[in-house]
């Protein structure tokens, strides 16, 4: 059982770094429907998932960023309501406020 579970949970990690790389343009569409047809199968990694992206969406590189953001909206579109309310909720839409407003020094 154990196994199992970290077999798909670092299968579906491979494939959102997959999705999410900058210089991965050839394939990208795929990774990112191989990324929805993983997050649809197992629902319990849509939060694993979603902090991943958003740890990329906070990345320095401006390229990774984008193409994290990319590959959110492509899950948004395709996914079902379940991914959607996850997105909604307040510690996923706190990471992304961490991207827009700027930095307090204190």
């Amino acid at each position: 059982m154990y196994l199992w579970f970290f077999v798909f949970f670092f299968f579906s990690f491979i494939i959102t770094a997959k999705a999410t790389d900058p210089l991965n343009n050839d394939n990208s569409h795929q990774s990112m429907e191989s990324l929805v047809d993983c997050l649809m199968q197992k629902k319990e990694y849509i939060p694993v998932a979603l902090r991943f992206l958003a740890h990329k969406i906070q990345s320095p590189q401006e390229l990774e960023s984008i193409k994290a953001l990319q590959v959110l909206e492509h899950l948004v579109i395709r996914c079902d309501s379940k991914f959607i309310q996850e997105v909604a909720k307040f510690r996923f839409l706190n990471e992304l406020i961490k991207v827009v407003s700027p930095k307090v020094k204190s």
